[in-house]
């Protein structure tokens, strides 16, 4: 089965504020790491501001399976990614997630959803 491949670009006001993985210990991908079905690398710009993560999820299907909303989402990650969405709004960070097949999602501080660009 191919890989997919999602990048997600988190922008943080200054330098004081902590990236949400930093503030929610990656945010709940526990469980779907040690079982395989994602790999996680992150890297930072060079003033310290961006944070880009790249997720390689096992499938496309792994990834959907596990999108806010879907039925078989592991637990442990939708309980973190509210934490991680609250976290986000309160410390007025923005982000942007591009998939492999090139849909965009942005994250939404009203309601502190990704939506789909």
């Amino acid at each position: 089965m191919p890989t997919y491949t999602v990048t997600r670009d988190v922008t943080r006001p200054n330098t004081s504020t902590l990236f949400p993985e930093k503030a929610i210990e990656r945010h709940g991908f526990v469980n779907l790491k040690s079982s395989g079905k994602v790999s996680i690398t992150a890297s930072y710009d060079s003033d310290a501001l961006v944070q880009t993560t790249v997720f390689v999820w096992a499938s496309k299907t792994d990834y959907t399976q596990n999108l806010r909303g879907a039925d078989t989402r592991d637990s442990v990650l939708n309980t973190k990614q509210d934490e991680y969405n609250t976290y986000m709004k309160t410390n007025n960070i923005t982000s942007r997630i591009t998939e492999e097949d090139g849909t965009v999602r942005v994250f939404n501080s009203s309601n502190k959803t990704f939506e789909v660009e």
